[in-house]
């Protein structure tokens, strides 16, 4: 890896660190009203786009199919927090997804992007490593059960009706069929391989 990949990705995930912890203090200082804090999630978040390009130039060892699969799923869940959030789906369900979903998204990426930074300078604390490879066995499910009470909001807003966005949820629960378990246990093999 050249001296400039590596420091632009030093700096891309101390970027995105910050992000992730300013959002996450801001969030829970605000008493978990998301509204406020939405551009600093939608930050974080949006950022992990880049990670598919990182992945696609092989500056990282992510398989780009499972790194596309998880920024496309999240995007979509922060897409849906957006358009919700200006349409007023302000029911428990979906504050409920998006607590959930913020701090399993969010302890998972402060912990990722921490590692990945000291990586870069042959650091790999223990304690950091160990929380890579150990808390997505809970934060992964949990992560994954909130996005579905988001997603799944306007069901129970509206109910079951016949249009485009159910034809998608259709598709999606398709696809996190297959995706979450494939990627559920690559994580438990990079667990194996990196403990």
């Amino acid at each position: 890896m050249s001296k400039s990949v590596k420091y632009y990705l030093a700096v891309y995930n101390l970027i995105a660190f910050v992000f992730w912890l300013l959002y996450l203090v801001c969030y829970i200082d605000s008493g978990f009203e998301i509204s406020t804090y939405l551009l600093l999630l939608n930050i974080a978040q949006g950022m992990a786009v880049l990670e598919i390009v990182h992945a696609l130039l092989k500056w990282v060892k992510s398989p780009v199919g499972s790194t596309v699969a998880q920024v496309f799923s999240r995007i979509l869940v922060l897409v849906c927090i957006d358009l919700f959030i200006i349409n007023h789906f302000n029911t428990a369900l979906f504050r409920t997804g998006v607590v959930i979903v913020s701090f399993a998204w969010g302890i998972t990426e402060l912990v990722r992007y921490s590692l990945y930074f000291l990586s870069l300078f042959d650091k790999q604390p223990e304690a950091l490593l160990w929380m890579r490879y150990s808390f997505f066995i809970v934060l992964y499910p949990l992560g994954v059960t909130g996005e579905w009470l988001i997603l799944i909001t306007p069901l129970v807003i509206a109910g079951i009706v016949l249009n485009a966005y159910t034809g998608l949820l259709a598709v999606l629960i398709i696809s996190y069929l297959y995706y979450f378990p494939v990627l559920y246990k690559y994580m438990w093999k990079q667990r194996k391989a990196k403990l």
